[in-house]
């Protein structure tokens, strides 16, 4: 007897452009053939394999698109199995932490959207969030499955990923399959395997690290701890919600002082999704080696402690998705963290850190893009609610590398000085809007920054400091949280990303 994985049931989206396969569980040694039919009736695909080790997987030609809806038929000499209602376009994995798992449902616009959207050639399908393939676990994943956007259906959607579709959808009409693969308040080390980890030194450590920790937890006790956390994370949460309702604008400590203290962190143990190579197992795993158009990822927040080394950690990670889903030049398209602080922090620019570092991923990375979202984020609030913004700016990039189209996004690419200028050359012009042009600095020799007055010059930004007689470095936009003014003269008007030239 063999099982088919839910990610090719009924209403599924199969990629364009790329080898489908078709994979599950079966019995060992057990031969399963597969067959994919167009709507007239025109088989046009079929393939077989021998079950080994547990485990099957079929290799089935590209499809056309428009020729369907298709029928997938999947047979051996104990069963057959059928699914339906099948169409072919792009297919992305929508992966990360909160702010990509935030439901259409949470965001800015969303409840209006649900309740009227029809749109049946989008569709997603939401990878269970389970840390332990226990027996529970299994279920969730058994009972995974595509949906169809219609009304009052997709509330549960990733809303970053939902408007991405929605964009590509408007663009060209091409059929958009999500795949949601994401958990809030997640590392990027619960994403990777321990290959993974094991090319990285920082990862390797903090798995060495965490396994140490855990030792003598069984996945019972851990479990005990984890319900009790849960629950008086829920009673925090909705008082502090209520106290949201009445002053949105609170800072953290009045909001301890009046809910009480957070009491994150959660407990530790072997199915915590926290764990290390965790999240891997018991999700990424589920949908590998699924044939993908491309990755959307939205993660970091969590990671800000260990920025310094985020740039490697996501480099190893994408390279290992790429292998794991069998095409290396898998197409990887990152969300640069917003503007973010806690009410009444100090900055201590560390989310600048990560920012800089998931910039020196995409240009270590081919077939990578970075969608700079240093002009969002909301004061207090590490989940801003306007998700649409980050959903299009995705789809932008996406259908400039599908039409060759010249980047609108204006980065810093070079810099020269004389005297006591120094000038930063960009891709585009700029300029300035709803304020000044700031969060400019400059350092000499002996590299203080302090800040820098900025004369904008179309694609040039000259830039002075009182008391450094010859700058040598230059940077942008390097705190927590701070609203921007430099932004692209040309629709849709993005923003000047964040930079450091130091070299």
């Amino acid at each position: 007897m063999f099982k088919v994985s839910p990610l090719f049931g009924d209403h599924a989206i199969l990629p364009i452009g790329k080898e489908l396969r078709i994979f599950g569980a079966a019995d060992e040694g057990e031969v399963i053939r597969a067959k994919i039919t167009a709507a007239d009736g025109t088989v046009t695909g079929e393939g077989a394999a021998t079950a080994r080790d547990g485990r099957f997987l079929i290799h089935l030609p590209q499809q056309k698109l428009g020729a369907g809806p298709f029928t997938l038929t999947l047979t051996s000499d104990a069963m057959t199995w059928t699914a339906s209602d099948l169409l072919t376009g792009w297919v992305f994995m929508a992966g990360g932490q909160s702010n990509m798992e935030w439901g259409l449902w949470n965001a800015r616009g969303g409840q209006e959207v649900i309740k009227i959207h029809d749109d049946p050639n989008l569709r997603y399908f939401n990878v269970p969030r389970v840390s332990a393939l226990d027996e529970k676990g299994r279920a969730a994943h058994d009972a995974a499955h595509w949906q169809k956007i219609e009304p009052h259906v997709g509330g549960d959607m990733s809303a970053v990923a939902y408007f991405f579709a929605c964009e590509l959808r408007r663009k060209v009409g091409f059929p958009v399959g999500i795949i949601g693969c994401n958990w809030g308040g997640t590392s990027i080390l619960s994403w990777m395997d321990e290959v993974a980890m094991n090319r990285c030194v920082p990862a390797m450590k903090a798995a060495e690290e965490y396994e140490r920790s855990i030792e003598g937890i069984t996945l019972e006790a851990w479990q005990e701890k984890q319900d009790a956390f849960q629950a008086e994370m829920d009673e925090w949460n909705g008082k502090v919600a209520k106290i949201k309702e009445t002053d949105p604008d609170i800072e953290w400590a009045e909001i301890e002082k009046r809910a009480g203290v957070c009491p994150w962190h959660p407990p530790i143990g072997p199915g915590s999704p926290y764990r290390p190579g965790q999240l891997h197992r018991s999700m990424v795993e589920s949908i590998v080696p699924a044939a993908l158009t491309g990755i959307l990822f939205y993660q970091g927040e969590s990671d800000v402690e260990r920025a310094e080394v985020y740039g490697d950690l996501l480099i190893n990670l994408v390279i290992r998705w790429r292998e794991l889903f069998g095409d290396g030049s898998l197409p990887f398209y990152n969300v640069q963290l917003p503007m973010h602080i806690d009410a009444g922090a100090q900055d201590d620019h560390r989310w600048a850190i990560l920012r800089q570092q998931q910039e020196k991923a995409w240009h270590a990375l081919r077939n990578s893009e970075l969608a700079v979202l240093i002009d969002g984020g909301e004061y207090g609030n590490i989940h801003p609610v306007d998700k649409n913004t980050p959903g299009e700016r995705l789809a932008r990039l996406f259908m400039e590398n599908f039409t060759h189209h010249q980047p609108e996004q204006v980065w810093a690419v070079r810099k020269s000085t004389q005297g006591n200028v120094l000038t930063v050359e960009l891709t585009g012009p700029v300029e300035a809007r709803r304020g000044e042009p700031d969060l400019f600095e400059v350092a000499g020799e002996d590299g203080v920054y302090v800040p820098a007055k900025a004369e904008l010059d179309w694609n040039r930004i000259h830039l002075t400091a009182e008391g450094v007689a010859h700058p040598v470095k230059a940077r942008y936009a390097w705190v927590n949280y701070a609203k921007v003014h430099v932004f692209s003269p040309y629709a849709p008007h993005l923003p000047l990303a964040p930079f450091v030239l130091e070299d």
